[in-house]
């Protein structure tokens, strides 16, 4: 390649890195999008009904919303507030111009040979406001956050086809609805709020509170797994490492190698060598993660670190939850 071609690449590498992360900005809103909308028509009703009141005083007339089923009130919920957002912040209009822009790009960049199998990626499923059947603007949204998410994965996949291997859309795996092994066991305001800070890994606050989160997400579901199972630790204020060993007798089945033909093989160590893991997020967070009063945030963290605990967490959890 040419000097040129070579800066022309880098360009649109840029280009394609930013639409990603911009695709990841949308798909954190879509996630959280369903209750937003509630929110947002929730409080118009409430406006609603108190000019209303004014208006009929004690005669007023019975809301025609109460006539709805619960499900298809829901989504005349969720519609009145997609209409309302429209007029405010219009996102969806700034969802449909990002596809425009991906596939712009994108075109430009798969002109190359290795890239003739590229398909446009198309319009996005349009959100329904409204219908004869209930529940479908709520599960329009899904399948628009659904689209979504395998557009931002076409791209990365794409930036690694052309030898760019940074992970620019780790944000995706921790977004609100994110972590579905937990779901179920423990609440999805818990799981979500601690996501929350830990998709965020740029400054040392951030980073701080990405390991605190990583550690609570943690023992939030050791406290869940021993409520389930009624076990608990021995001590009166357990710290993660005797959470983990009043769990460890349940996993005595998933620890058994048969492969091996032995209680003893690689994955009863692999799985015991786990309490090491546990013990070292909990030091870790007590030293460098949120919590504890600290004057200052650690110097030296890097969002590499954050990271590593966060894929910490996923995996213990993941296993655990199984």
């Amino acid at each position: 390649m040419t000097i040129d071609d070579d800066w022309l690449l880098e360009d649109r590498i840029k280009r394609i890195r930013a639409l990603v992360r911009l695709g990841v900005q949308h798909l954190v809103f879509l996630h959280e999008a369903v209750p937003f909308y509630l929110r947002q028509a929730q409080i118009a009703e409430a406006r609603n009904e108190e000019l209303l009141g004014t208006i009929q005083g004690s005669s007023r007339l019975t809301p025609f919303r109460t006539l709805f089923s619960a499900e298809a009130r829901r989504d005349h919920d969720i519609a009145l507030g997609v209409l309302i957002d429209q007029k405010e912040n219009r996102a969806f209009e700034k969802i449909s111009k990002w596809v425009a822009d991906v596939n712009d790009a994108a075109m430009r960049i798969f002109s190359q040979d290795r890239f003739e199998s590229y398909q446009a990626l198309g319009d996005p499923p349009l959100v329904a406001t409204g219908g004869s059947n209930p529940g479908s603007v709520e599960q329009s949204l899904i399948k628009l956050t659904v689209d979504i998410r395998a557009r931002v994965l076409e791209l990365t996949g794409s930036l690694r086809d052309l030898g760019e291997n940074e992970d620019v859309a780790p944000a995706i795996r921790d977004a609100v609805g994110g972590w579905p092994h937990l779901r179920g066991l423990v609440a999805d305001s818990i799981i979500d709020g601690h996501l929350r800070q830990m998709r965020t890994r740029r400054t040392r606050s951030e980073i701080s509170n990405a390991i605190g989160a990583s550690k609570e997400i943690v023992e939030a579901t050791f406290k869940a797994l021993s409520a389930k199972h009624s076990v608990a630790p021995t001590k009166a204020t357990p710290d993660l490492t005797d959470w983990w060993k009043a769990l460890r007798p349940l996993l005595a089945d998933k620890s058994i190698d048969k492969a091996l033909g032995s209680t003893d093989g690689s994955l009863i160590k692999l799985i015991s060598s786990q309490v090491s893991l546990v013990q070292n997020l909990g030091e870790l967070r007590n030293k460098v993660g949120s919590g504890h009063g600290k004057a200052q945030h650690p110097a030296g963290l890097e969002s590499s670190h954050a990271l590593l605990v966060v894929d910490t967490a996923h995996t213990l959890t993941r296993f655990l939850a199984a």
